[in-house]
């Protein structure tokens, strides 16, 4: 039965997006210290015996010596986390262990933040996308001054073209300003702006809120990354990209579960203008990270007064408040766009971005190339959307820790698989063959898989790499200006196309097409090139 049914969809898609959470929560703990094994001590006199006996050796013994490793009975993912005797010595009141466990709480409350607030932004995303059939109906509740399908049409180009114009402007302040600040401000703007298209008839304000939701977006990815970079060290940037991207789909794939339902129970009970719904709900979704960022922040305000003499702490601070200045990211942004590495991550991730993009369209296409409806359509853009989950989740730290040799085959196997998937679309558009629904949402399954490592972890890595801290920001962003001018292009070109034609969407695969065989060569010169190490 029908109801049976969607039981057991809820089902599959809430055991994947646990799994991914918990997978998630569990990289987020503290990793384990290399050390030499020693001994446990299950009596706990000999443990505190022979922990003073240490504090009284190292009390006498030359401070450049290598300080001894013991264990300290503290559960970590792995085991037994260490620390060092003078921890135990000092426990009592501040030293090297409670900085460490400082340190280590510190950079858990930012990936938390990190993780909530691109859920939340990249769920806001979708909203459009599981909508867009209802805005342009004719009983959407707006007063458009034209054609419907038309001035959408146009929106979106020039949405488009603002979050390109936030990229263009937006990286050197967040590297002047810091990404965590940056964020704060992002996060508050979209809630309003979200609230106020909720609310509206006008379908100029509307107009206007959604560009301006846009170019607010820019700035979330250049912003975690800057705040990645400022908060963790060299070897966990991989997973902590990885788990951004986790974080946008997850959002993604929640939002459109949660959106198609959120439409069915509106058109249940007849509501008018139901879409409202699904923009209130992508308000509200904001409080999550800013809730996050305030408590989060005072928590970690209040150990920063306990141990306001701890170096670490000290140490970290200075970094923090280190002064960039504008110039000195666009110095390194000019000095990087001198090498062929830059210049083939550029084009991989602006060909990709387009790849990954048409996420927007995922729910109208599937309504008019295989008939399902309107909820159907939207949980196959969560389908869409856990094919990414699922790669970024398993594969980002793999591929990172990964020879110059692996990373090649993986990036060609991934894109290849890519491509297979548009000439599979093309020929079912085209009637050389015919795809069942099921087979359509399989596809956009592995559409989902295979284009996500390749569009997130290379070209992230070169820019926190070789942009550091005065342009990580101004890098990442330098790549994305030019995949969003390309994307403003494709997304009007697409809405302007009679959607309900299944002929129509034969030009708009071709582009995607030739977009996953760009990227590919592109991103096998950039590894060549580079040696991604």
């Amino acid at each position: 039965p029908p109801k049976e049914a969607m039981r057991r969809r809820s089902l599959l898609v809430l055991i994947v997006t646990t799994t991914a959470l918990i997978q998630m929560a569990s990289s987020l703990l503290p990793p384990v210290p290399a050390s030499t094994k020693t001994p446990s001590y299950r009596n706990s006199k000999t443990y505190q015996y022979m922990s003073h006996d240490k504090d009284v050796d190292m009390d006498n013994r030359n401070t450049d010596e290598e300080e001894p490793m013991i264990p300290l009975q503290m559960k970590s993912a792995g085991g037994f986390s260490f620390l060092s005797t003078s921890s135990l010595k000092n426990r009592g009141g501040g030293g090297r262990g409670q900085s460490y466990m400082l340190s280590e709480r510190k950079k858990i409350v930012m990936a938390i933040a990190l993780f909530s607030t691109y859920f939340s932004v990249m769920g806001a995303k979708c909203a459009l996308p599981a909508t867009f059939n209802l805005l342009i109906a004719p009983d959407s509740g707006l007063k458009f001054t034209q054609e419907p399908q038309q001035i959408m049409s146009r929106v979106l180009t020039i949405s488009t073209a603002a979050i390109a114009v936030g990229k263009f402007v937006l990286g050197p302040i967040i590297d002047r300003f810091g990404g965590t600040f940056c964020l704060k401000i992002a996060l508050s703007m979209l809630m309003a702006a979200l609230g106020l298209i909720a609310s509206t008839k006008s379908f100029s304000i509307f107009a206007f809120s959604w560009i301006l939701v846009d170019f607010i977006f820019s700035s979330c990815w250049a912003a975690c990354l800057s705040s990645i970079h400022l908060t963790f060290p060299e070897e966990d940037w991989a997973s902590r990209i990885g788990s951004l991207a986790v974080a946008g789909r997850v959002g993604n794939a929640f939002s459109f579960f949660t959106f198609a339902y959120v439409l069915q129970w509106a058109q249940q009970r007849q509501m008018s203008s139901s879409w409202r719904l699904v923009f209130w709900v992508s308000s509200l979704m904001q409080l999550i990270p800013l809730t996050m960022f305030a408590w989060f922040y005072r928590v970690g305000s209040r150990l920063d007064r306990e141990l306001a003499t701890d170096e670490i702490q000290e140490s970290d601070a200075h970094q923090t408040q280190q002064h960039v200045s504008i110039k000195d990211s666009l110095s390194v942004l000019r000095n990087e766009s001198k090498t062929i590495s830059f210049w083939m991550h550029l084009l991989s991730r602006s060909c990709l971005m387009i790849v990954a993009s048409f996420l927007l369209f995922v729910p109208s296409y599937m309504t008019n190339a295989f008939g399902m409806s309107n909820s159907s359509a939207a949980r196959v853009g969560s389908i869409y959307a856990l094919g990414s989950l699922l790669s970024v989740s398993l594969g980002a730290k793999r591929f990172s820790a990964s020879d110059k040799r692996t990373k090649i085959i993986t990036s060609v196997m991934l894109l290849g698989s890519l491509l297979g998937c548009c000439f599979l679309q093309l020929a079912h558009i085209a009637g050389r063959i015919t795809m069942s629904p099921a087979c359509g949402a399989i596809s956009m399954f592995v559409w989902g898989f295979a284009f996500s490592i390749p569009f997130y972890i290379p070209p992230s890595m070169y820019a926190l790499r070789r942009g550091g801290r005065q342009s990580s920001a101004t890098i990442a962003d330098a790549f994305d200006f030019v995949g969003f001018m390309m994307l403003a292009w494709f997304n009007g070109f697409v809405a302007s196309r009679p959607q309900d034609i299944l002929t129509s969407w034969y030009s708009p695969f071709a582009v995607l097409t030739g977009c996953s065989l760009l990227s590919l060569l592109s991103l096998v010169a950039a590894l060549v090139s580079q040696g991604f190490s």
